[in-house]
């Protein structure tokens, strides 16, 4: 009986109280982007669970030892392998649906749904819990994503599995990704109070505290900022002592030496500078006057005295000479009358 209420406590938590899409907020993108019809509704749905068993059930039996860095990188590994034959059969039977779905089909492979869970029960309990966590978290990841399906397909499009219903009005808004999270919103309020009424105790909006993750690996986390990460340690065989002992004596020698090569460069610039000071010192000072802005003299300056001289004697000589026939020709002028008043006179 006890086990009995124990499964009845793990479906409730995982499925209702602590549902993923709506309390938990992982997994959002596929639903709310292509859950717009029942077709695809039911494509995400039996990827997204399907994944979710296999690597959650793979992550307890074998994983539990391997450190938490590979675990997250083998669960999307695995995610890829089980993607690929399921997106083939898809392909195969629904190709229109498979091509708008496809590409969030390789997000659901490295899902933030599977290793919230692999992590936070996995990897802690046994077989059984993890089965019942992984079958309930499929449960209801898989009855949100239907009903977001259905809502969206009746009222958005006023078809049901591609079957007209004849509706008057048609609110196509709700097919775009903000009308998903109207949706999921007014569904998170509903299932939310409906919780609060039968369960009073009980904190739905608490599942997205991811306090538990943080604390388990607050450790590691710690040793991984203050050392050097070497994620290689717990996966690989441990060294020897002796040659752990080597390493711990040979870190403060490079230390050491480290420190020394730097008083070593430091020394020569020391010694480089108290020489120039000592040089400075050393020369005599010479008293240095201050150059004074001295025009150059102009160099032939009685050359071209004379030749200026030269120039003014030619044009007063070419100015004389002119002057000589005009006064010629006066006096001629003058004496011609003088010489017809004389003949006139004998006559």
């Amino acid at each position: 009986m006890a086990d009995k209420m124990s499964v009845r406590e793990g479906v409730r938590n995982s499925a209702v109280i602590k549902n993923p899409v709506l309390f938990e907020a992982i997994g959002i993108a596929p639903v709310v982007a292509m859950a717009v019809s029942v077709k695809t509704a039911i494509m995400l749905s039996v990827i997204a669970s399907v994944e979710l068993v296999i690597i959650e059930s793979f992550a307890c039996l074998l994983l539990k030892k391997v450190k938490q860095s590979f675990r997250v990188l083998i669960y999307a590994v695995l995610g890829v392998l089980i993607n690929m034959p399921l997106f083939m059969f898809f392909n195969r039977f629904a190709p229109n649906e498979t091509a708008n779905v496809s590409i969030f089909i390789p997000v659901i492979a490295v899902n933030s749904l599977i290793a919230l869970h692999c992590e936070r029960i996995a990897v802690k309990n046994d077989f059984r819990t993890t089965l019942v966590d992984a079958i309930s978290a499929g449960i209801g990841y898989v009855f949100i994503i239907m009903l977001l399906g259905i809502l969206r397909e009746v009222i958005g499009s006023g078809t049901f599995y591609s079957f007209d219903l004849k509706f008057p009005v048609k609110f196509s808004g709700l097919l775009l990704p903000f009308g998903g999270f109207l949706l999921l919103g007014f569904l998170a309020a509903f299932f939310k109070n409906a919780i609060k009424k039968k369960y009073p105790d009980e904190k739905p909006e608490a599942a997205f505290n991811l306090s538990e993750i943080s604390e388990m690996h607050f450790d590691e986390i710690k040793t991984a900022v203050e050392e050097d990460f070497n994620p290689f340690v717990d996966f690989f065989a441990a060294k020897d002592e002796g040659g752990e002992t080597a390493e711990a004596e040979a870190v403060p020698e490079k230390k050491k030496s480290i420190f020394k090569k730097s008083d070593k460069k430091e020394k020569p610039e020391k010694e480089k500078k108290s020489k120039k000071a000592e040089t400075v010192e050393a020369e005599p000072l010479v008293d240095v006057q201050p150059v004074k802005d001295e025009k150059p003299a102009p160099e032939r300056s009685g050359v071209y005295e004379s030749e200026f001289d030269d120039i003014l004697a030619e044009l007063e000589a070419a100015k004389a000479k002119p002057e000589e026939p005009a006064e010629e020709a006066i006096e001629e002028i003058a004496e011609e009358p003088a010489d017809e008043t004389e003949g006139g006179d004998e006559q």
